[in-house]
Formats: structure tokens, sequence, C-alpha cells
């Protein structure tokens, strides 16, 4: 904004004052909370997409956006425009009763939720059964799941990723840390296998190309072993990436479903891995559209709260310690469509004391008071 400001001040000789960050910060809370109390026509073709993100220590921040099923558009993915904020609350933890409560609560005010997108997480999924709705899994992290069955226990790629993470460890300060492979994400590491095919394609091809005998070469010779398992990983992350550009543009119909099963027919092999995999992955996406049978497209991508929540500890990292603060109000604040009019009114309508207010309910002691008041840490 600051930025902006300059540049608008240069370009066209204005004298416009320039904002101090602390200015900015609550500015983008008022349009947050004013995104979160603008009254929204109630409906009976909600969907819910909600996730829950870890910040520091054990605080855990629940979202739930909804978007109407009649409002979304199938030819391209959401942007954080369709999207309308219901709720953004921090707790210590969530549970499937308390999360059930805060729903139910959001129907009786806002209408009918006809599905719930979200990935599987224990406690939302077994919430979203307790409301006995329809749980639409973000299709990136079904996908996962299948792939922690084929994976998880398969020895050739626990040695493979074990061999990848030695070799970092070893080179990072050598003389070939230069083809060391890359950083392997733990926690989401069956979402990610392309970090393991791609680095194992290029040390395949170097490793044919070095000079015998070099270092290079001798580093990277134990890859061939796993040249079968990397190949095979490729294959399903080329099948994963065209499927997942499909179902997250197009949604979940019989249409994509027949699209998805083309482009796995097209594989034409025998590997049971593979088989096992296309097979369980078409039928959980007819599964999932029987439940819904009045329903010509489904939702079944949450990448949209993902990315919200990406931008969010983006703008928490200049701050770690400070922890979830009412700063989480910016979730609520990516959704409004900056009507020059309305967000007129959204500054001037909300009052400091609503930021107050809305914190003292649903943020509460903040990661830094409590450090502050723990340590008796004083500004003296």
């Amino acid at each position: 904004m600051e930025k902006l400001i300059i540049t608008l001040n240069i370009y066209l000789n204005l004298e416009l004052g320039e904002p101090c960050y602390v200015t900015i910060l609550i500015w983008t809370k008022k349009v947050g909370l004013f995104s979160m109390q603008t009254p929204i026509e109630k409906s009976n073709d909600w969907v819910l997409i909600i996730d829950e993100s870890i910040a520091v220590g054990h605080e855990r921040l629940l979202v739930i956006y909804g978007v109407r099923t009649s409002q979304i558009d199938f030819n391209r993915a959401l942007t954080y425009n369709d999207l309308t904020p219901f709720f953004i609350k921090l707790s210590n933890k969530w549970t499937a009763d308390i999360i059930k409560k805060e729903i139910e609560m959001l129907i009786e005010k806002w209408g009918n939720v006809k599905y719930i997108v979200a990935d599987g997480g224990n406690a939302i999924c077994k919430c979203i059964k307790l409301l006995e709705k329809v749980h639409v899994y973000d299709i990136t992290h079904k996908m996962a799941l299948l792939l922690k069955t084929i994976y998880s226990k398969d020895a050739a790629y626990i040695k493979y990723s074990k061999e990848m993470a030695q070799m970092r460890f070893k080179g990072v300060c050598s003389d070939y840390s230069h083809v060391i492979p890359p950083k392997q994400r733990i926690n989401s590491r069956f979402m990610n296998l392309d970090i393991l095919s791609d680095w194992g394609l290029k040390a395949l091809n170097c490793s044919k190309l070095s000079i015998k005998n070099s270092k290079t070469h001798e580093k990277l010779s134990w890859v061939k072993n796993y040249k079968d398992l990397i190949l095979e990983l490729d294959i399903l992350n080329r099948i994963i990436s065209e499927i997942k550009t499909i179902l997250k543009t197009k949604g979940l119909s019989k249409k994509t479903i027949n699209i998805v099963n083309k482009i796995l027919k097209k594989q034409k092999t025998a590997n049971v891995r593979i088989q096992y995999f296309s097979k369980n992955l078409i039928n959980y996406l007819k599964e999932t559209l029987i439940q819904l049978p009045d329903e010509g497209k489904l939702l079944c991508t949450s990448d949209i709260i993902e990315s919200s929540f990406g931008k969010y500890k983006n703008y928490m990292s200049q701050n770690s310690m400070a922890g979830i603060t009412d700063l989480s109000l910016c979730l609520a604040a990516f959704t409004n469509r900056l009507d020059a009019t309305k967000l007129k009114i959204g500054l001037e309508n909300t009052k400091m004391n609503d930021l107050k207010k809305w914190s003292k309910e649903n943020i509460r002691e903040t990661h830094f008071s409590k450090r502050k008041r723990t340590l008796a840490i004083s500004g003296g």
C-alpha cells in the first residue's frame, strides 16, 4: 500500500500522505470484520469449506467459508471473491462436538448446507458424520491417502526416501552439493511425491552423462537401484497432475469421471500399484457423486482455504512470536470484492471497539500476551 501511494504521487504529481504499517493493518482488520458482519441472504444451497491451521504452540484457528452451489462457476477454480466468510475462531482444541455446534448455528442463521468440502482431519471428519452431511474430500488429500496406502509400508519406497535424506544430510556442505536431493516434506510427503520422482529422473540422467569414476557419478550411482520405482512414481505424478487440473476446475460430475477414467486407461500398464490407485480413485469418485444425485457437479477441492492460510502465515512470519491475533481477520478481508462505496462504509462504520470486542470473543489471549504475562516482561 505504501509503495502504491508513493508511485501514485510520483506519476500523478499528487501529495497523498503515506499510511504507516499499523494504519494498513487496522484497515485490513476493519475490512475483514465488516465482511464477516455484512448481512447474507439466507439460502438452502450452501457448500461449506472447512479447515483448521496450527500456529504457535497448541493454538488452532478454525475457518469456515461458504459458497452457494448456484454461484459456483465450474469453468474455473474458485477465487477469494467467490467466498463468504462464515467463521474465524481460535481455540486450543477443536473437537467434533464443538465444531458441530458452531456449524449448526450457522445453518440456523444462514440456511441449509448441502455438503462440506474438507481434508481428512479427524475432528472435522467426525463432525461431518455427526451432522449427517456428505463429506466431499479435497481431491489432493484423497489421492494422497490412496498413495499412503500403497507406499507407506513399501520397502523400496522407504529405503529410497531414506537414502535421499541421508545424501542430502551428508552432502549439503560438500563439493557435490549441487546434485543433492531437495528437502522432503515429511508431513505432506504423499501429496508431494513429485519431489522424489523429479529428482530421481534427473539423477538417473545425470549419472548417465557424468564422466565415469567422477565424484558426481559415484555419488549418484545408488539411484540406479530404484529406477523402476522412480519411473512408477513419475507415471503416477503425471496422472495425478492431469486429474487434479480437471477436477479442480470442472468439478466432480459424470462427465469429469469419464474424463478421469480415460486418463487412467491411457497408461495401459500392468503395474499392480498403478492399477490399485486407478480402481480405488474411480470408485471413490462414483460413490461420492451417488450421495448427491440431484447435484450435477460437485466442488471437490479446498485449495482456496489452503491458499488463504498460506497468505495469512506469510503475514504472521513478520512477527511469528505474536502467534494468532486479530490479524486473522485478513482471512475474511481476502474475500471482500472491494466495491468502493461498500468499502468506504465498512471502514467508517467499523470502530476500534468493534475490533477489540471481536478479538476478545474469538481470539482471547494471544500467544504474545501469555508470554509477556508469564515471563513478566515489561517495557521499562
